[in-house]
């Protein structure tokens, strides 16, 4: 199946564009999102799906701002697909129902793979930077106030 023409005509790229602008229905959906991450039989997304709904949380919230906006809302709109209960194959039917959740989120990764990418590199850089500061801060001797230290018992 051609998910970028039926994702297209399905309208979901225009859901996600509406939804990357009213921040309470994409709280909405990110509250569909934590009930549909739970589901059994997605355990073979489940790493993309979470990774997704992050870089989505921290573009909206601010924390990550080297994004291209079709594709930010392209990606949100594959998140509402999957949340969706209209999507094509209903997910109640058992196993088969959640086959193209899962087809749609792998296109949905490997289509906008270089965006993630560079989401994944900010991470990185940003851990990074995180554990540079923390070490530094432990070098810092000044901070430690020496007259609030217990004795340490040697006994």
């Amino acid at each position: 199946m051609d998910y970028s023409k039926a994702f297209k005509k399905g309208g979901w790229a225009a859901a996600g564009r509406y939804y990357a602008t009213h921040p309470k229905k994409l709280k909405e959906l990110f509250e569909g999102a934590k009930k549909y991450a739970s589901k059994e039989g997605l355990k073979a997304v489940k790493d993309e799906f979470l990774f997704i709904c992050h870089y989505i949380g921290d573009v909206v919230t601010g924390r990550y701002k080297d994004y291209n906006v079709l594709n930010l809302t392209v990606i949100i709109g594959s998140v509402v697909y999957v949340v969706s209960p209209a999507d094509i194959m209903p997910d109640f039917l058992p196993a088969i129902g959640l086959v193209d959740d899962a087809a749609l989120l792998l296109w949905a990764t490997h289509e906008f793979a270089d965006e993630l990418d560079r989401y994944r590199f900010y991470l990185r850089r940003k851990a990074k930077t995180e554990a540079e500061q923390a070490t530094n801060k432990m070098l810092e001797i000044e901070d430690i106030d020496f007259e609030e230290l217990e004795p340490i018992d040697m006994g």
